[in-house]
């Protein structure tokens, strides 16, 4: 009787130590495919990268738009830190992360906060010189990023949106360079008698009255060089609507034709 006991007991012991790792083994392989769901849905996040898009946007949104609502003593601060943003932003939503890529946005960040700091010409001039070529390349990259995609996406017309309004900071921070250079290359406005000093924020806003057409004459262009950078910010963006929204249709309308031909 007491062997029959303990060897029930023992049975008992045993059936729930193989239910205790059989439990055990369902829960850690159900605990990998979970850890693989996570994995593999962070990987798609970042290869999709839309909410990197959406932020790039926000952050040269608030550089083109808002900054003006800061005090002035605020805003040289805003916009450098705007274009770090930009800078970092842009290398993440890069398509094509060219090995120059990176050692190229480091400089200009570097650059940007040095020459903010010291307040030299020269390193005005260089860092303005890096922004532009930065700006230019991540312009570059949008452009060839939407005219290669097959389909409309959010991603796509993001990118659209994106690449206008940093062709539009490529031109102010050309205007910020002219007029250092030469403060008489375009008529400001005057108050009380006396010119008023233009800042990034002035160049923005007469890049983008120029870049859609509008043309208020606040502020107009007075040398040569300076009318011919007006008439291509001008037609620059005229040229970049036409083309980039023709193509946009076209690409659309060809995904249409597809799905029409499939059903």
């Amino acid at each position: 009787m007491i062997l029959q006991c303990i060897v029930t007991t023992n049975a008992l012991v045993c059936q729930n130590f193989f239910r205790i790792c059989f439990f055990l083994r369902i829960y850690a392989t159900l605990d990998r495919l979970n850890q693989y769901h996570m994995n593999f849905s962070i990987k798609r996040f970042f290869r999709e990268g839309i909410k990197w898009k959406v932020v790039f946007l926000i952050s040269v949104i608030f550089t083109v738009f808002f900054v003006t609502f800061f005090p002035f003593a605020l805003q040289k601060v805003l916009y450098d830190i705007s274009f770090t943003l930009i800078f970092l932003l842009g290398y993440l939503n890069s398509e094509r992360r060219h090995p120059v890529f990176i050692p190229l946005a480091l400089s200009a960040v570097v650059l940007v906060w040095i020459s903010a700091y010291f307040k030299l010409l020269t390193l005005f001039y260089f860092s303005s010189s890096m922004n532009i070529l930065f700006f230019a390349i991540v312009v570059k990259s949008l452009i060839t990023n939407l005219a290669n995609s097959k389909t409309i996406t959010p991603l796509i017309i993001l990118d659209s949106i994106i690449a206008y309004l940093l062709i539009g900071l490529i031109f102010a921070m050309i205007i910020g360079l002219l007029d250092r250079n030469d403060p008489t290359a375009f008529s400001f406005p005057v108050s009380d008698g006396k010119s008023v000093i233009l800042h990034l924020d002035d160049f923005i806003y007469f890049t983008f009255v120029t870049l859609t057409t509008t043309g208020y004459g606040d502020i107009t262009p007075i040398k040569p060089y300076a009318r011919s950078l007006s008439i291509l910010i001008a037609i620059t963006g005229q040229m970049y609507i036409g083309i980039i929204i023709a193509m946009l249709v076209g690409k659309y309308a060809a995904a249409r034709h597809e799905d029409r031909n499939e059903e």
